[in-house]
């Protein structure tokens, strides 16, 4: 009697157990992941630790570097999309006449198959060239710029005055009107540097670069606003804290390249300069010697500091007790604005 009895609580168990994990296997599709087993649980230090791994620029900072090519891109509204910009270690985006902005564009870690429009040079472009040790790519100049360049012997190509050597390394477009159609590559550049006997190996400088998983110090941002004074070169950076990159736009629209893919920056920098107007064609000199205030953007978060430079020397960007800052590994984007120049953050 006593054995029988232990086997039909035996066979009660094994029918519980069954019953049981047969409810549990068709029930679990409604049962919320927190509860539902311990595959779905999701641990909070875990997914931050992975939120902060994301890297925008995969092998950015180690990515082997050449001399830089330092070509003056065009940006008024009927050169856009431009080509290259996406491509370039630094971008310094500086005012010209009539309200506009032009860029150069500092490449060296990557080639381009289709750079530019390309345009005239401005004094301070020349200046910023010889900073980062480029070679100035340019169609022509302003006055005081042509006279900078014989001046400092700059190494530079010039598709107006620059000879056959020169010109076979640019070309025109069908597609769009002068003076915003003139393309060049950075082979076709690098070859008639070549030709030149220019140094083609020694990198430029290059700023201090923030390890992977250091706090980065600032105060929380989300946007950027830059009122250059023509409404078409006003700027806005978006933070994206998913992508961990700053998302550019121009005239109230995705600056994008060729493709259609917006371009983004790891770090931007609004560096406040004092200026002057040369003449009644509305050229300006811009002083980017001395000291000035800058707002130093990473990570979605701002620092106010200084830009500091001596003649012949480096741009620095330091914090208000003079100590340099670093940087996101990824592409720079530095906006020179005059002084009085309205920026929201």
């Amino acid at each position: 009697m006593r054995g029988k009895f232990l086997k039909w609580a035996i066979l009660g168990i094994f029918l519980s157990i069954l019953s049981g994990a047969a409810a549990y296997y068709y029930m679990r599709p409604h049962i919320p992941p927190n509860i539902a087993g311990i595959n779905h649980f999701t641990n909070p230090d875990k997914q931050k630790r992975e939120q902060q791994e994301v890297v925008p620029f995969p092998g950015w900072k180690d990515a082997p570097r050449k001399r830089a090519l330092a070509v003056i891109i065009d940006n008024a509204p009927a050169a856009r999309p431009q080509s290259g910009l996406d491509q370039a270690d630094v971008v310094v985006e500086t005012p010209v006449e009539g309200g506009m902005t032009r860029f150069l564009a500092v490449i060296s870690r990557y080639e381009t198959e289709l750079v530019g429009p390309i345009r005239s040079a401005r004094s301070y472009l020349v200046d910023l060239a010889k900073e980062y040790n480029g070679i100035l790519v340019h169609a022509g100049g302003s006055e005081d710029a042509i006279e900078a360049i014989d001046r400092e012997k700059s190494d530079h190509l010039d598709e107006i005055e620059g000879g056959p050597q020169v010109d076979a390394a640019f070309w025109r477009v069908p597609d769009r009107a002068k003076p915003h159609n003139l393309y060049a590559s950075s082979e076709s550049l690098r070859r008639a540097a070549k030709e030149l006997n220019y140094n083609l190996t020694v990198p430029p400088p290059e700023r201090s670069y923030i390890s992977q998983g250091i706090e980065i110090s600032g105060e929380p941002m989300e946007e950027i606003n830059i009122f250059y004074p023509n409404r078409e070169s006003q700027i806005r950076y978006t933070y994206n804290k998913e992508r961990k990159v700053f998302e550019r736009f121009m005239a109230e629209k995705p600056h994008v390249n060729p493709k259609g893919e917006q371009i983004v920056a790891a770090n931007v920098v609004v560096q406040y300069v004092p200026y002057r107007v040369l003449n009644g064609d509305g050229n300006l000199q811009l002083i980017l010697h001395g000291e000035g205030n800058a707002l130093i953007f990473r990570d979605g978060k701002v620092i106010k500091g200084l830009w500091q430079k001596q003649p012949g020397g480096f741009t620095r960007f330091v914090d208000m007790k003079g100590k340099s800052i670093t940087l996101v590994p990824g592409p720079t984007w530095i906006q020179v604005v005059t002084k009085g120049t309205r920026v929201d953050y």
